[in-house]
């Protein structure tokens, strides 16, 4: 369980949010969604500790940090230990191959043998259908295999939770669709995931539950069904921008 309590945060004195009070249980597929500037990629990037909040309590079954809070490195290395954040732009190693990208993480962070990290690659790959790529460099794939590296990237950390930061925004539509099946493949199989997205037909096949922020303030939170059949007249609008 993952569980955030009155957690705030403000640039330059700009509140970007207040107040969010949200659980994440393990096992589903949670998906934030608001307009632009609402605070969902702050959010997201606060759960991993990219951004620190100003104040509240970020909490999990292992950790728990209440802010304003100077901290340490361990700290913050046990906490981030239980995630592995998918960006919009995949932050591969342009240097490394695709299994070398796959195998960093296991290897410098979590220091498992070499030999383990490679068959544990060469599995994610296959399993994000790259498997006839590992060898590649990152500058000879499309943007969307380039993105499927990056989830078999984070899957190889064993996290608790996968972010992903508007994984297919830097996509076209058909790139998309390869990303968008491997996290719905994911989802299916159980994995927890919290997914910042815009397309709404994706959230309406991948999401156990949506969240829906309005500035900078949790507007909804709750099934996916209820969302897409909710007679509120904001969330109705929303949808139909993006549908």
């Amino acid at each position: 369980m993952l569980k955030l309590s009155n957690l705030s945060k403000s640039f330059n004195g700009n509140p970007i949010l207040q107040g969010v009070d949200l659980e994440f249980a393990s096992g589903e597929t949670t998906v934030i969604i608001g307009p632009s500037g609402s605070g969902k990629s702050t959010l997201i990037r606060m759960i991993d500790l990219l951004e620190i909040p100003d104040t509240g309590v970020i909490a999990t079954d292992k950790t728990q940090i209440e802010f304003p809070a100077t901290l340490k490195f361990d700290q913050m290395r046990k906490h981030r230990s239980q995630f592995s954040m998918v960006f919009q732009q995949f932050n591969l190693f342009p240097h490394k191959t695709v299994l070398e990208n796959v195998m960093e993480g296991p290897i410098t962070v979590k220091k498992e043998p070499k030999a383990a990290a490679m068959e544990k690659g060469k599995q994610l790959l296959e399993r994000v259908g790259l498997s006839e790529r590992m060898d590649h460099y990152p500058k000879q794939l499309s943007g969307g295999q380039q993105q499927r590296v990056a989830i078999a990237r984070a899957l190889a950390m064993e996290p608790e939770y996968i972010l992903y930061d508007e994984p297919t925004s830097a996509l076209d539509p058909e790139l998309a669709q390869e990303v968008l099946g491997v996290i719905q493949s994911l989802a299916r199989e159980g994995k927890s995931q919290i997914i910042v997205t815009h397309n709404m037909s994706f959230a309406e096949k991948v999401a156990d539950r949506i969240i829906f922020i309005e500035g900078g303030t949790v507007f909804y939170k709750g099934t996916v069904g209820d969302f897409f059949k909710n007679p509120d007249e904001r969330i109705q609008r929303f949808v139909a921008q993006f549908t």
